[in-house]
């Protein structure tokens, strides 16, 4: 094949991929998907094999590869049609992240053979389970985390399977809501299944085969020469868990993070021996997860221009004791595992890696989705009439701040990592929900000090409006703060408080039980900040000059950076006259 056409289908896949997301946003019900982009979709050859995908959300795409072959595989190839569609998210029987994501397969025939497979996946925020959102750490087992959905046919040659989709949507608090998720995720697969054959038609099976395969490889051989400039040799870190928050009898002990990295020649071995057991509560991670976390690490400490496919993951192998807090049984509840304990075991993999490649690792970060959920009845009748949603439910995940570079400052305000997904608009969570945003601000000195500063943490303040709703938090670092690297300062941790109409105040554990709420209610929520990077005590002045006059760093952290009483007094008047 000659490079042209190579070229043309391999970045032909890759535009299916981001225009299949583009039309699941426009037509999803979800905020947290059409506003908060927490949706994913790629492409799979016939083998399924990832090929293509979008800049999408990593935890969803990596858990992918293994969920596509185990959707096809429970129905069977040779069961499946033009025009059907898989649906699944079960962690055990489907291969999935946490039940809240969805994930919709689609085979694409022509001339009756099967020629790649398409994939949307999106977070609905609702499936059901104890918990309004379907989002709360303290569960005693994946049941109460909503609807297990094990891979079956949801559309038949372009038809719903009826008695399948209205089991699915009656066991969630929102039907009318996931309905319109259900046809956003069925569209974007349309999409994709329509580019890829128009491809066919134009190149041949045989072009679009070759292409992926070659895509495959020169991401793998990219991939292994990458690999091949970090420093052969045995690396190693260790870190502790928090445990959920529960009642009298749950757990309480912190659980152990460990790991050893073995580098040798273009291939890299993680092994997690040593990793405490799983738990109660959902901080375990399907062994998915594990392995999504650990090729988002290899591909951030390597080359982000490397196109990402299944050939980056061949070079790198996994070990992940059965049973573990890395690699759950069945029935373990999960939902926070993906979106919680992943950046634990991340941050964790950065530190031990930190003296192979210091220039390409950063300061822990904000650890987590950190997200608020509210679930209760709407007591706006107009409201009700716009959206007909009269039960409201939002999963808002918030954003923290990102480690500092080795030549940088962190990044304020952002989801990390696995994440990757937005914050909701203000605009869309005051029109579609009982809530108002009455702050939306970065927090000063939630970034560590260091020769780079870590990046700050936002906070959100609501104000209830519901007569009586839930409110859970799914956060991390609530116990032990992002730590800096290479003699940068911890960023500051995670606080929630709910602020009664009475004046009370009760403060809320990063993963902790469901608050009651009323009508006049302050929620605060403000996710980790994130690690410095270097001494501080070299942080050139005239940053710091700039921190200050940005109201990123006040007087009262200018001890960490090394300056005497005097020397502060000095930058700070010298701050306050522009």
């Amino acid at each position: 094949m000659d490079i042209v056409t190579y070229e043309i289908l391999r970045n032909g896949l890759y535009a299916t991929a981001r225009e299949m997301k583009i039309a699941m946003m426009r037509t999803a019900g979800s905020p947290i998907v059409h506003s908060g982009g927490d949706a994913s979709a790629a492409v799979f050859d016939a083998e399924c094999q990832l090929v293509a995908q979008g800049n999408d959300i990593p935890t969803m795409l990596g858990s992918a590869v293994i969920s596509t072959k185990a959707s096809v595989d429970a129905i069977g190839r040779d069961r499946l049609r033009p025009g059907d569609v898989i649906i699944s998210n079960d962690a055990y029987l489907g291969g999935g992240n946490h039940q809240p994501d969805i994930q919709f397969t689609r085979p694409v025939f022509v001339e009756g053979e099967i020629v790649a497979f398409v994939m949307t996946r999106g977070h609905w925020t609702d499936i059901g389970g104890q918990a309004p959102g379907s989002y709360t750490c303290m569960t005693w087992d994946i049941f109460a985390e909503g609807i297990r959905i094990p891979p079956v046919l949801l559309y038949r040659d372009e038809t719903p399977v009826q008695d399948v989709l209205t089991l699915i949507v009656q066991n969630t608090r929102e039907t009318e809501v996931r309905m319109l998720d259900i046809q956003a995720q069925y569209a974007g697969c349309f999409v994709g299944d329509r580019r890829i054959t128009a491809m066919v038609r134009k190149y041949g099976k045989d072009a679009l085969k070759q292409a992926m395969a070659r895509a495959l490889d020169h991401s793998e051989r990219l991939m292994r020469e990458a690999i091949r400039s970090i420093p052969d040799g045995v690396y190693e870190a260790e870190d502790r868990l928090e445990p959920v928050a529960g009642p009298p009898g749950w757990p309480t002990a912190e659980i152990p993070l460990k790991v050893r990295i073995t580098k040798q020649g273009d291939g890299i071995h993680f092994d997690y021996a040593g990793t405490g057991p799983q738990t109660r509560g959902g901080i375990n991670c399907p062994f998915s997860v594990t392995c999504n976390s650990t090729w988002f690490t290899v591909k951030a400490i390597t080359d982000v221009s490397i196109p990402i496919n299944q050939g980056c993951y061949r070079p790198v192998s996994i070990a992940a004791p059965d049973g573990s807090i890395v690699n759950a049984r069945f029935p373990a509840s999960v939902v926070a595992g993906n979106t919680e304990t992943s950046p634990r075991i991340i941050d964790m993999l950065l530190r031990a890696l930190a003296p192979a490649v210091p220039k390409r690792v950063v300061g822990q970060s904000n650890g987590g989705a950190n997200s608020g959920v509210f679930g209760g009845m709407d007591p706006d009748e107009a409201r009700v009439a716009r959206t007909r949603r009269r039960y409201v439910g939002t999963v808002e995940p918030h954003a923290g701040g990102m480690g500092a570079r080795a030549d940088k400052d962190g990044v304020n305000g952002v989801r990390v990592y696995v994440g990757n997904a937005g914050s909701t608009a203000v605009e869309i969570t005051e029109q579609t929900t009982p809530l108002l945003v009455q702050e939306w601000s970065l927090v000063p000195n939630s970034g560590g000090a260091g020769e780079y500063r870590g990046g700050l943490t936002s906070r959100r303040v609501y104000r209830v409006a519901y007569e009586e709703a839930t409110y859970t938090v799914c956060g991390e670092r609530g116990i032990h703060p992002p730590l800096g690297q290479f003699g940068g300062l911890a960023g500051s941790m995670f606080y929630s408080e709910v602020r009664r109409g009475d004046g009370s105040v009760a403060k809320v554990p990063a993963k902790g039980s469901v608050e009651i709420v009323t009508k006049g209610d302050v929620v605060v929520l403000q996710p980790p900040g994130s690690g410095g990077y270097g001494d501080p005590r070299r942080r050139d002045r005239a940053r710091l000059l700039e921190d200050l006059r940005d109201g990123y760093v006040t007087g009262a952290a200018l001890s960490d950076y090394g300056l005497s009483p005097a020397e502060a007094e000095a930058l700070l008047a010298e701050a306050a006259h522009g």
